[in-house]
């Protein structure tokens, strides 16, 4: 029996974001199932939702279900190759009306010739709070032209931003979990991972020092061949991290960042210190 364990980076695989399909040879129709808030505890109800489909026999691409929240409506997504078109969805819809629990359902058909995605889902939250995806290449191009144009002064500005990003995530969210031994740290570094930043890891933290590793920083890495270190964005996170964590300002800390893969070092390091 295999269990999961953090230090095991064979673990680690990629995972496709977003509700979006993209099959050429398929008739993709997106469904928008809304379940009761007690339906949270209750068993079966995706074995009977996924009954209906089985009896349609169409074949399931994607389901994704909501973050579980206290007295809130759970959103279920379901993706399905609907050779019968409308009217196998209208089949289905009525059927899934039926299941106890089940309070909404809508369908959504293809957006055109093999593409269908979620209709209804505006804007993405995570913890309450509204998140963006961005693609390699937008934040790519804009961290390569700006270093291209300004250098060092992109640098600084792209640094004191995040300082004081990082500090407020800290104050707003990371602070509730600061009970208990390390679980403000472990779950920065696996949210780190979850938001594709890369795998982070601390390997030292007292009253006034923190020593950070960063492996495949989405930053850094875009840099590869440079002689210099290129965790602006990275650094400031960390040590705004650090200086709401301490409970410092941002005139009382200094970041070093030792070690970077833009100039060819195994993995990112930064030292942080109070001072």
């Amino acid at each position: 029996m295999k269990i999961f364990s953090r230090n095991n980076k064979r673990s680690r695989r990629p995972y496709e974001v977003g509700r979006f399909i993209h099959l050429p040879s398929a008739t993709p129709y997106f469904f928008e199932i809304i379940l009761k808030p007690e339906t949270l505890q209750q068993v079966g109800i995706l074995s009977k939702i996924l009954s209906v489909i089985v009896n349609e026999l169409a074949p399931v691409l994607q389901l994704k279900v909501s973050t579980p929240i206290p007295g809130r409506a759970i959103r279920v997504l379901l993706a399905v190759d609907l050779k019968g078109g409308k009217r196998a969805a209208e089949r289905i819809v009525k059927a899934i009306k039926d299941v106890p629990g089940v309070e909404e359902v809508e369908y959504a058909p293809p957006l055109f010739d093999g593409v269908a995605l979620d209709m209804w889902s505006y804007p993405p939250t995570f913890s309450g709070d509204r998140v963006i995806f961005m693609r390699k290449g937008l934040y790519e191009s804009m961290l390569k032209e700006g270093w291209k144009r300004l250098g060092g002064s992109f640098a600084a500005l792209l640094y004191y931003a995040y300082f004081h990003a990082g500090q407020d995530i800290y104050s707003k969210f990371y602070s509730k979990y600061r009970q208990g031994s390390g679980n403000s740290i472990k779950l920065a570094e696996e949210l780190f991972r979850l938001f594709g930043y890369g795998i982070l890891k601390f390997t030292k933290l007292t009253d006034k020092e923190a020593l950070v590793k960063v492996y495949d920083s989405f930053e850094c890495s875009i840099f590869k061949g440079a002689e210099e270190p290129r965790g602006a964005i990275v650094r400031g996170l960390l040590a705004g991290w650090a200086a709401g964590y301490w409970g410092a300002s941002y005139d009382e800390i200094l970041v070093k960042e030792e070690k970077c893969i833009a100039k060819g070092d195994p993995y990112c390091q930064y030292h942080i210190y109070r001072i």
